[in-house]
């Protein structure tokens, strides 16, 4: 029996070898997707462009603006002298935010009422507006703090600094790195975007060009035939965790806590699942261009409801509900629990045990369908 899973093996490891698109794609693509990831998808955001209309034309207003350009977070596109032209910022998406300073900005200050100043957003990507929402929030709270010390000490008053002595210390993550968190949950994207389809279209193939057929004349059960599709994609599967920890590593210098043999030995499970998922579409659809439509199907569900995108806990009720059923939920915890803090085997079992039931639940269904289908 292992001698004809052998040859199977043998015969999907030439046939991937022979496509030279294919092993390009399997190498190459997961680290380039690694790099957008790495650079682009974070969630701090810097030099955002904003638009200044100064009515006051003064110190403090020039103060408050320097202020928000120190920062880092904004950087100035232009300066506006009418309304009009600060609209027209907006609305050209040249600048996501614009500064309107009244005249009386400086006045008011000087004679220790609240002085106000209108912050306009280009809310079109609420994200994007939320986090310069924030980072405006605290960049007026510092000008606040400022303003009341000086005209405390313009009036000879001393201040008691008296209250909370907030003191922050940041576990698993000192430098709140978004990469340290994204490396992670790429590893998880990764693995299911490529091995899912790619075992879709092996087992497609087969029946597209009528081999299947050839294959189920011979003394080959069904089981050997699936266990040798199935395991070049796995050893595969393992060659692309240690291409992106490699490229995660040493390029973008992300911390490895935990021990990569638990790590792995995860992964193979997680792979185990992901391989069954390419079986169950191999099983739905007739031809390639259906198991890739099929793959994307069941991929994006994963992706964006797995908490790689977005917060599980910020989901509703019924959507929470509906990702205890997606393999990457846990496998992301699994993954992000052992390289960010260090955890082992034993303490997430909690969460290699859904993945055990969600993958005995797939296989056998893939088993069922595969006998049926391909039988």
């Amino acid at each position: 029996m292992l001698k004809r899973v052998f040859r199977i093996i043998r015969k999907e490891l030439i046939q991937i070898g022979r496509d030279a698109g294919l092993v390009k794609m399997i190498v190459i693509a997961p680290l380039l997707q690694l790099l957008i990831y790495g650079y682009v998808v974070a969630t701090e955001i810097r030099e955002l462009p904003i638009v200044v209309l100064d009515r006051s034309h003064s110190a403090e207003s020039r103060r408050l603006v320097d202020r928000f350009l120190a920062s880092g977070y904004f950087v100035l596109e232009g300066h506006a002298e009418t309304l009009d032209e600060v609209t027209a910022h907006l609305d050209d998406s040249r600048s996501l935010m614009g500064i309107v300073i009244p005249e009386d900005y400086a006045s008011n200050i000087r004679r220790g009422v609240r002085a106000k100043v209108q912050i306009l957003v280009d809310g079109t990507n609420s994200n994007t507006a939320t986090i310069a929402l924030g980072y405006t929030a605290g960049i007026v709270a510092v000008e606040n703090n400022d303003l009341i010390e000086s005209n405390f000490e313009r009036l000879g008053i001393r201040m008691i600094e008296a209250g909370i002595d907030q003191q922050e210390r940041v576990w698993f993550n000192p430098s709140l790195r978004a990469i340290n968190y994204m490396v992670p949950g790429i590893i998880c994207v990764l693995l299911m975007e490529l091995l899912m389809p790619l075992t879709a279209f092996s087992l497609v193939k087969e029946r597209e060009r009528g081999t299947i057929e050839q294959l189920m004349v011979t003394p080959i059960h069904a089981g050997e035939m699936l266990a040798g599709k199935t395991i070049p994609y796995a050893l595969l599967g393992v060659v692309n965790i240690v291409i992106i920890l490699a490229a995660g590593t040493f390029w973008f210098k992300v911390p490895m806590a935990g021990s990569v043999g638990a790590l792995l030995i995860y992964a193979l499970l997680f792979i185990v699942v992901t391989l069954g998922m390419g079986i169950l579409v191999a099983t739905m659809v007739t031809t390639q261009q259906q198991a890739a439509l099929a793959a994307q199907f069941m991929l994006i569900p994963n992706i964006l409801l797995s908490g790689f995108m977005f917060p599980i806990e910020s989901m509703p009720d019924l959507m929470q509900i509906f990702t205890t059923i997606l393999p990457m939920r846990y496998f992301l915890v699994i993954v992000r629990g052992i390289m960010m803090k260090g955890l082992g085997v034993a303490e997430l079992w909690d969460q290699g045990l859904p993945l055990v039931i969600i993958g005995v639940i797939v296989f056998s269904i893939s088993w069922y369908r595969f006998r049926k289908v391909f039988g």
